[in-house]
């Protein structure tokens, strides 16, 4: 009997990669660059300019190989077990643009059957290189569209999958997701474009060609503990089958079940299990994993501050002057919004004077309120994320905003006659809490300033509200505004009829 083996190049790394089975052909976990929202599966949401994801997991799957079809005999069960890990960085490079890499590895594998004609690992190593791009095409907080472009550099030596000298392999995707309140969803469907190379003289395995590959993810936060429950769907199908002669099939699919444990406001846990439904390679009957995603930044690209757009006031246009007085009227307030992290160290409520980030912030913001027309008040809101208690978040961020108004007062020489402070808390998310870039937009102090009105013979009929797509539309191209009037109608004037009078 003869024992065929993968065996790697190069004895070292781990890996971190993308959504469904883009990855070598003897591993279908590949969890994603980003670490945003999901495990394998993409949601469209892309890393922040400036912002760096590392990522690192490790999975035991049980009976994943393949073995040549008539081996086993009867009473006897061919086992192996695999331990892998995974390495990966993510970085954004644009608004809408990442990037990242990935480095699967072996660790060690095990079988109870050494001289079965088998596909197995001979030695631990580095199984390929993996390099993706993702560009948002289009989308807000609550979901969106993307592309993702992959390509994976093999390392593997003596893999019947690829063939003998074997070129890179291409992956192009479509991402989409959406959000429910506490529910995301999303689904990535793509083609896998492979380059094979000859086959294995004596092997009877015949290099795979190209594939469809799908996954769809669905996920529930539960705030109050910062746990998300994650499930995921992954699979492929062979757009053209090759003779495999293995107890596998060349379709595969598998189910995974897992929590993500936000540890910290930068530290994302992950722990899980999954199982096969379909017998396809490289797909095993179970598997554990445990992971993190540890996020830092930004580098470059850091927003100061956010205006929300101004909701624009309908007015009633009056048919004649007033020859009296009207008392002094409120605009519609202007919502401003400053990143916590700019203003605050984690977890305090001190400023952090010496950032020149914290200047340039406040600064452009009495600039904001020097501007025409005179300021009547001005609301200073601070916002937290929900990691922590409700009491902890809504003292805290009532402390950072009163430091605020403080700081506004005593460096500024600002009337603190017109500054109130308030503190909301985690109560008002403007982003999803269950990432990390959705809760750094949470955690936020809001300024709402009320202007005098200009045109004073003009009576608004209707008040704003901040939305979560303000924040979005803040980062939106501007374009004019038109002013909408309603315009009273006249009744039409009906003609006196003339009197008659008596001759």
């Amino acid at each position: 009997m003869y024992s065929y083996a993968l065996s790697a190049l190069i004895v070292f790394a781990t890996s971190h990669s993308l959504a469904n089975v883009v990855g070598t052909d003897s591993q279908n976990f590949n969890t994603i660059t980003s670490g945003i929202d999901f495990v394998t599966v993409h949601s469209s949401e892309t890393l922040e300019p400036g912002i760096f994801n590392f990522g690192f997991y490790a999975n035991v799957a049980k009976n994943s190989l393949s073995y040549l079809e008539g081996v086993s005999t009867p009473g006897t069960k061919l086992e192996d077990t695999l331990v892998t890990s995974d390495l990966n960085l993510g970085i954004g490079l644009l608004k809408s643009w990442d990037i990242g890499v990935s480095l699967p590895n072996f660790l060690s594998s095990t079988a109870n059957n050494e001289n079965a004609r088998s596909i197995r690992v001979e030695r631990a190593g580095l199984t390929e290189v993996r390099l993706n791009t993702k560009y948002r095409l289009y989308g807000n907080r609550s979901g969106g569209m993307a592309l993702i472009a992959s390509t994976n550099i093999n390392l593997i030596g003596n893999n019947p999958y690829s063939g003998e000298n074997s070129g890179p392999i291409a992956n192009f995707e479509l991402a989409g997701d959406t959000t429910l309140g506490r529910v995301a969803l999303g689904a990535n469907f793509g083609y896998r474009m492979r380059s094979p190379g000859r086959k294995y003289a004596n092997f009877p395995v015949e290099p795979y060609g190209n594939q469809y590959i799908a996954s769809v993810a669905a996920s529930y936060l539960f705030p109050k503990s910062d746990i998300k429950l994650i499930t995921e769907l992954f699979g492929s199908l062979p757009t053209t089958k090759t003779n495999a002669n293995t107890d596998n099939s060349q379709t595969s699919g598998e189910f995974l079940a897992g929590v993500k444990y936000d540890a910290s406001r930068a530290i994302a846990l992950h722990l899980g299990a999954g199982s096969r439904i379909i017998t396809g390679n490289a797909s095993p009957d179970w598997r554990v994993y445990a992971g993190l995603n540890w996020v830092f930044g930004p580098f470059w690209g850091k927003k100061v501050i956010y205006k929300a757009p101004k909701i624009k006031a309908l007015y009633v246009e009056e048919e004649e002057e007033k020859p009296f007085e009207q008392p002094v009227e409120e605009e519609i307030p202007q919502v401003v919004f400053v990143p916590s992290d700019v203003l605050f160290a984690f977890g305090s409520d001190r400023t952090v004077e010496e950032v020149v980030d914290t200047k340039n912030a406040l600064q452009d913001l009495v600039d904001e309120m020097n501007k025409p027309p005179r300021v009547l008040r001005v609301v200073v809101v601070g916002h937290t994320d929900s990691i922590g208690s409700d009491k902890y978040n809504l003292e805290l961020s009532q402390r950072r905003a009163e430091t605020v108004r403080k700081y506004l007062i005593d460096k500024h020489r600002m009337n603190g006659a017109i500054i109130q402070s308030q503190g909301a808390g985690e109560s008002q998310p403007v982003a999803d809490n269950g990432n990390f870039q959705g809760r750094r937009l949470n955690r936020r102090v809001e300024f709402k300033i009320y202007r005098e009105v200009q045109n004073k013979k003009n009576k608004k009929i209707e008040s704003a509200e901040t939305t979560p797509e303000d924040i979005d539309a803040a980062a939106a191209p501007k374009t004019p505004e038109k002013k909408v009037q309603l315009i009273k109608s006249r009744p039409p004037m009906l003609k006196k009829k003339p009197s008659r009078t008596s001759r």
